[in-house]
């Protein structure tokens, strides 16, 4: 549990990150890009193992961390190796094969974009897709060494790495838009950068790490079979995930125009947030899941899930209460005061997650149980109704139709995973729900607040913004200090300390 809790921690201070660059960064994209500029980015960023090529790894980074997780509980080192060996050439061959292919699509990706909008210059945008092609190659071979680093559970140097480079790739993409204007520079430095952090991947692994500092380069084709036969139904989810997070801006590339690409990713930059929040929280949970799987050991399991969940919401409540009443003054104090207007499109979306917490935990877990192949219809039919309502709605109202179908799948899924994760781990529906009452009561009292305050304290938005960051800190400690356990309570301090005695200048090692 300890190195659960760490790596948790670990991957919320990577992700954390991430989030305040982006919402730094925006309003600078926007303004020296242009709208349709940023709007021609954000799509062409969709093109990546993060976005929608992360399909055609074919799910073998799942099964990857799974395997190297349960390897390692074995100490079976040449079978470490050997998988990695085996995913580096797999990756690799994907890698090449895609990233030739965005290459030779050059024109049908350019087309729709400079169709909608003669900002665009056709020059820029083809350098821009060329070079998003070359990226592609080098991101497919950082995967297999994330998911070995993470298999191992050592998240502090994966995330670590993970950070420097986006702070680097958002600093450094705000200066070129400033100084040239154009995206093609800003992806001459997500290439630069992504060559970095894949030598950077590598030193950590082969350089630092005794389970591959002898590397020795056996192809085995039996453990390839192996990997890909888990890989094979972990696939179906990655398409799953592609068709539910990427459908939206294909539509709007095919419908619609750049510059309300720019508006959709505003509009649903809260919902990402709070997307981002639960990654942070479920992050650590496949490797750990993994073992306690290979030990037996379903007690242990059952209060992870249950626990998992909880925390989810002692985290998520706060954050919706916030937002919900403040998200006009807060899109026009990120983006500028046209985009108060599209709050509503944001609130529609953030409705997903007052239940989202209970299915995207058991996704995660049952990974780790190797119990996808029984939960694979759950994503499939949510995802089957996102894509049907999102193109049937698009027709008549537009932007809020992409919205009402990310809704829709997500108010589907949450029943059968909790009654799924029943049957795999064994947990009553009290035992699950019974905890969140207080945490949702609790909630409910600062959305009042929240509300109230903007109703009535209406143009003072500093004394508004006070009220915000007052009630979210009250509500996060009502949560630490009346819904949590003492032991919980303990523990989490005892673990923020040694984190903050290991990253702080001057501190010595704290214990785990």
């Amino acid at each position: 549990m300890k190195r659960l809790f760490a790596n948790t921690l670990i991957t919320s201070v990577d992700y954390a990150v991430l989030v305040a660059l982006n919402l730094a960064a925006t309003p600078f994209l926007i303004q020296h890009f242009g709208m349709d500029g940023y709007g021609a980015f954000v799509f062409l960023s969709i093109f990546s193992i993060y976005g929608a090529l992360a399909v055609f790894d074919l799910g073998m980074e799942g099964a990857l961390m799974n395997y190297i997780a349960r390897f390692q509980a074995a100490d079976q080192q040449g079978k470490m190796q050997s998988a990695l060996a085996v995913s580096l050439v797999y990756y690799a061959a994907i890698g090449a094969l895609l990233g030739l292919a965005i290459h030779v699509g050059t024109n049908l990706l350019a087309s729709r974009l400079l169709d909608s909008s003669a900002t665009l210059e056709a020059t820029v945008l083809h350098q821009a897709v060329s070079l998003v092609a070359v990226n592609i190659f080098f991101q497919f071979l950082t995967v297999p060494l994330t998911a070995t680093l993470q298999g191992m559970r050592r998240y502090a140097v994966s995330k670590g790495i993970n950070s420097a480079s986006n702070v680097l790739r958002y600093v450094l993409v705000v200066a070129v838009a400033i100084w040239f204007g154009r995206i093609d520079a800003g992806f001459v430095v997500v290439l630069a950068l992504t060559v970095l952090r894949l030598a950077a991947l590598a030193y950590a692994l082969f350089a630092q790490t005794p389970e591959f500092r002898h590397m020795r380069w056996r192809l085995e084709g039996s453990l390839f079979r192996t990997l890909f036969s888990y890989s094979s139904i972990l696939f179906v989810t990655r398409v799953i995930g592609l068709v539910h997070n990427q459908t939206p801006k294909v539509l709007i590339w095919y419908y619609l125009s750049a510059t309300s690409m720019t508006v959709y990713d505003v509009a649903a930059r809260p919902a990402t947030l709070l997307r981002l929040v639960m990654s942070m929280l479920v992050s650590a949970i496949i490797p750990e899941s993994a073992r306690l799987s290979e030990q037996g050991d379903k007690e242990t399991l059952r209060k992870l899930y249950v626990n998992m969940v909880r925390y989810s919401y002692l985290v998520i409540l706060p954050l919706l209460a916030v937002l919900f009443a403040h998200m006009g003054g807060l899109l026009r104090a990120w983006v500028g005061d046209q985009f108060r207007a599209y709050s509503e499109l944001a609130l529609i979306l953030l409705t997903g997650y007052l239940i989202l917490p209970i299915s995207a935990v058991a996704n995660t877990m049952v990974v780790g149980l190797q119990k996808v192949r029984e939960t694979i219809w759950i994503p499939i039919t949510g995802t089957a109704i996102n894509l049907v309502v999102s193109i049937v709605s698009l027709q008549y109202i537009g932007l809020a139709g992409l919205m009402l179908g990310t809704v829709a799948s997500q108010l589907f899924t949450f029943v059968p995973y909790a009654h799924a994760m029943g049957r795999f781990v064994g947990f009553s529906v009290k035992e699950l729900y019974r905890p969140l009452l207080k945490p949702v009561l609790v909630a409910l009292v600062s959305l009042v607040v929240n509300v109230s305050a903007q109703r009535w304290l209406m143009g003072l938005t500093t004394l508004i913004g006070i009220i915000a960051a007052v009630s979210l800190a009250i509500n996060l400690a009502l949560n630490y200090r009346f819904m949590l356990q003492p032991n919980e309570q303990a523990f989490l301090v005892e673990r923020v300390r040694s984190f903050w005695s290991r990253v702080s200048p001057g501190q010595g090692p704290g214990t785990d």
